[in-house]
């Protein structure tokens, strides 16, 4: 079943989630399972959405990617996370998307590699 999960991230500042997306390398190198990653400012730090094939891809990845990651670079913030089924997805830009994902603050650049 396709899920959305949401991270809620308390504290995080844009150069510790720069920090964390370039070690995990998934912009060069995303994770099998997931079809969308957004990243949203709040005022307690940032909200994650993605969507992924299943429960279990997201599971997998947050145990052996993610998790380790934050741990070797010593960013502990506090994370909720909610699992819940999609219901309906609409894109009709689609096609429009990676270019504007290079255009946005947290975006990936093309000089950066992964840490």
């Amino acid at each position: 079943m396709t899920v959305v999960t949401t991270l809620d991230v308390y504290g995080l500042s844009p150069e510790e989630y720069r920090t964390v997306m370039d070690r995990l390398g998934v912009e060069h190198r995303p994770e099998p399972g997931i079809y969308l990653h957004a990243t949203i400012t709040t005022d307690f730090g940032y909200r994650v959405v993605e969507i992924w094939d299943q429960k279990a891809g997201f599971e997998n990845f947050l145990a052996r990617r993610l998790a380790p990651a934050m741990q070797e670079l010593g960013i502990d913030r506090k994370t909720e996370i909610t699992i819940t089924p999609l219901h309906n997805f609409f894109a009709p830009r689609l096609e429009e998307l990676p270019a504007l994902a290079s255009t946005l603050p947290g975006g990936p650049r093309a000089s950066r590699q992964p840490v």
